[in-house]
Parts: structure tokens; C-alpha cells; sequence
């Protein structure tokens, strides 16, 4: 009996933008769930460490947003600024370059 794989719903390309799209949609707020969909799809140590750094990014962010006063100047809205763009685009850029671009990975 022979079995026959099924085709892919979805290719690579739309599972990368997708997963690219994710913190850039949730404004940073998903920043860990790339990393994790790639480091458990992968499983190397490397791949643990981005999660275990977006995570960190994530808690920072949300420490920072919570002892931020609504009015901020200065370092703090550097501070801002940083957090959200490591959450946003470094998560964005991170799952667009490592996941993979073959169809058999």
C-alpha cells in the first residue's frame, strides 16, 4: 500500500509572512511566539536562546510600560521607543531569515 503525502495548504512564503506579520500586528505583544513556533519546530540550543531573548524583551516591555508615567520625556521614551522595536521588528525580521524557505525542511 502506498501512502501519498498531501499537498501544502499554505507554502513557506505565507507561513514566513505570517509569522513575520505576528508581532508587527500584535504591536510586540507576540514578540516570543515566532521564535517559539521555530525553536520548537528546530529544536536547537540557539533557537531556545532567541525565545528565551524575546521573552526577556516582552517582560521588559511590559515592565517599563507599566512604571512609565502617560506623559514621558527624555531616556524613558528611549526607552520605549527601543523595547517596542526590538519586540516588533527584531521578532519580525528574526522569523522572516530563519524560517525555512524549502517546502521538505
Amino acid at each position: 500500500m502506498r501512502v501519498e503525502r498531501l499537498p501544502a495548504v499554505v507554502g513557506p512564503s505565507a507561513v514566513r509572512a505570517g509569522l513575520a506579520a505576528l508581532p508587527v500586528v500584535s504591536l510586540g505583544l507576540l514578540c516570543p511566539v515566532p521564535s517559539l513556533v521555530i525553536a520548537l519546530r528546530r529544536g536547537t540550543r540557539a533557537d531556545w536562546a532567541v525565545f528565551g531573548g524575546f521573552c526577556a524583551v516582552l517582560v521588559a516591555w511590559v515592565m517599563q510600560l507599566s512604571l512609565t508615567p502617560e506623559t514621558t520625556h527624555g531616556l524613558e521614551f528611549a526607552d520605549d521607543v527601543l523595547l517596542i522595536l526590538a519586540s516588533m521588528v527584531g521578532a519580525a525580521v528574526h522569523a522572516w531569515t530563519v524560517w525555512p524557505r524549502r517546502v521538505g525542511y
